[in-house]
């Protein structure tokens, strides 16, 4: 009665692992490593496969968390990619062995008010340091002016044209925006209507795809 099922599980496991083995074969920051990234983390959501830690938790709160966790996983992933290794284990296991005890616990503590400083999160605020998703309070605070500007300025229009489907309202120009004034993914959930998974993760997607375009304004 299960074959079909894992017959899919092994479709994904094996789709996902060529992808990883792919983004690892590219050199290190190179648009060919982040368009690899780019499609490893879009198979992921599309797998539907994540786990969702402690459900029957965080009642009123738990989608702005794990919005969150999966967030951070994937700056994770994108920043650590050469530490998953084929021969151990499938991607989704390392995925959601991350996920589970590492940044389900980091999100909710950061959106009760009790996360330190310092952890690992994919934003526009890190946009100029040589890790990407590795925020070291040490380090000179980003320029966010700079990149507020390229924001609104999106001298070709892509920002603006890439939005979630059927609600172009919900373009990367705006959530862009939007985050660095400090908005939370509750607060834009509900202005817009639209879950904060989704919100969340086509923001991510875009964080990947449009970094190179606005480090180079930065430069």
């Amino acid at each position: 009665m299960n074959e079909p099922d894992e017959a899919s599980t092994d479709v994904i496991d094996c789709q996902l692992k060529q992808l990883a083995i792919a983004a690892q074969q590219q050199p290190p920051k190179s648009r060919e490593r982040q368009r690899a990234l780019a499609h490893l983390i879009s198979a992921i959501q599309q797998s539907r496969k994540l786990a969702r830690p402690r459900r029957e938790q965080f009642q009123g709160f738990y989608e702005e968390i794990y919005a969150e966790a999966v967030q951070r996983l994937f700056a994770h992933i994108c920043d650590k990619i050469d530490r998953y290794q084929p021969d151990r284990g499938e991607v989704l296991q390392w995925a959601n062995f991350l996920l589970n005890r590492q940044f389900f616990i980091e999100a909710s503590r950061e959106v009760f008010g009790m996360q330190p400083r310092g952890m690992t999160r994919l934003t526009l605020d890190d946009l100029d340091r040589s890790n990407p998703s590795e925020v070291n309070p040490q380090l000179a605070p980003l320029p966010s002016q700079q990149i507020l500007q390229c924001l609104e300025e999106d001298p070709d229009g892509l920002f603006q044209r890439s939005h979630i489907d059927h609600h172009p309202e919900a373009n990367f120009q705006f959530l862009a925006i939007k985050r660095l004034a400090g908005y939370s993914w509750q607060e834009l959930s509900t202005d817009l209507g639209i879950a904060i998974p989704t919100l969340s993760s086509f923001y991510q997607r875009c964080l990947i795809r449009f970094a190179p375009q606005l480090k180079a304004y930065l430069s």
